[in-house]
């Protein structure tokens, strides 16, 4: 009997120093387990990633207590490298609009390496309608003319999804084939742990990332003066034709509380590049990257039940500065 139960106990060990070193080793994604970047080597594309290329490891919570309606958050001082405040950093979870941070991205890079400028006028060849519950029909209708530009803003500031599917399209030609240009661009930068099944971020259980993931994506972002730019407004107007040619006037609002002034960031703060999102999936969430007495700050923080309650707890991790 002794025997048998030293034998149980030794397997049962065996199994759990398999399963940690094949956690450490592989960057396959399991359905149902955490997932974390992985540790010991990432090699894509020829690109190596070690411990040092992290600051937050493992499943480490840091000052997590405080915002219990959060479920994913994460405050770095980039300056210095330290993490103030961190939950569930490197679990899975749904990136929502936060994406458009990468989709904005890519078209940066489009227009960096001129295969595209911000005056180019983008003609609708089809209609789109996207059959999700929130999601109204689209404004513009086969036909329709607007520019690179228009659509930035409109992606950026009222987190348009159709305009993520117009550039998507007008960039890449199709759908599957831009969202491969932002999983190998999420790669480039180290965020090995996530994939992209469209360039909006409407909720797809093959559609992810992690709060670490969104530091790295996010800090990225902030890179272009465009995109941090157009971060900062609370409101654009502009205008693009219908399909018989008539000028159509519009504005876009911000969806960030912040910059819209509803509501108001802990004081010294200031925003350099932000997103937005909220789905089923992913609760509300919003990504800063921030400036405060010349050091870069970084927060993401996701799953609030409602808006308020998200930057009330947004509010509650800056504290953590102190």
């Amino acid at each position: 009997m002794r025997r048998f139960i030293a034998t149980v106990s030794l397997l049962a060990v065996a199994i759990f120093i398999i399963g940690f070193l094949n956690s450490r080793i592989s960057d396959k994604y399991d359905d149902d387990s955490n997932v974390y970047i992985n540790w010991d080597l990432v090699d894509h594309t020829g690109i190596h990633y070690t411990d040092a290329d992290t600051i937050v490891y493992r499943t480490e919570d840091i000052n997590s207590e405080g915002y219990d309606d959060l479920y994913y958050s994460l405050f770095i001082n980039d300056s210095d490298k330290t993490v103030l405040a961190a939950k569930n950093p490197h679990e899975r979870m749904y990136p929502a609009s936060m994406t458009k941070l990468m989709t904005a991205i890519i078209v940066c890079d489009k227009i960096d390496d001129g295969s595209i400028s911000y005056d180019d006028v983008v003609k609708l060849s089809h209609n789109y309608n996207i059959t999700v519950p929130g999601v109204g029909p689209c404004e513009l209708t086969y036909g329709c003319e607007i520019t690179v530009d228009n659509l930035m803003h409109g992606l950026l500031i009222e987190s348009n999804n159709y305009y993520a599917l117009i550039l998507a399209e007008y960039i890449a030609g199709d759908v599957e084939s831009f969202c491969q240009l932002m999983n190998d661009r999420a790669y480039s930068i180290g965020a090995t742990n996530t994939h992209y099944m469209n360039p909006h971020g409407l909720d797809d259980p093959e559609h992810y990332s992690t709060a670490y993931d969104l530091y790295l994506i996010t800090k990225e972002a902030k890179k272009y003066p465009y995109i941090r730019d157009i971060s900062q407004m609370a409101s654009y107007s502009y205008v693009y034709k219908d399909s018989y040619g008539n000028q159509v006037e519009t504005e876009t609002n911000t969806t960030n509380m912040f910059v819209s002034g509803k509501a108001v960031l802990p004081s010294g703060f200031k925003i350099s590049a932000c997103k937005t999102g909220t789905t089923t999936g992913a609760g509300n969430c919003l990504a800063l990257w921030l400036d405060k007495d010349g050091k870069d700050y970084f927060l993401v923080a996701s799953h609030a039940t409602s808006r308020s309650q998200l930057y009330t707890d947004i509010a509650k991790i800056m504290c953590y500065i102190q």
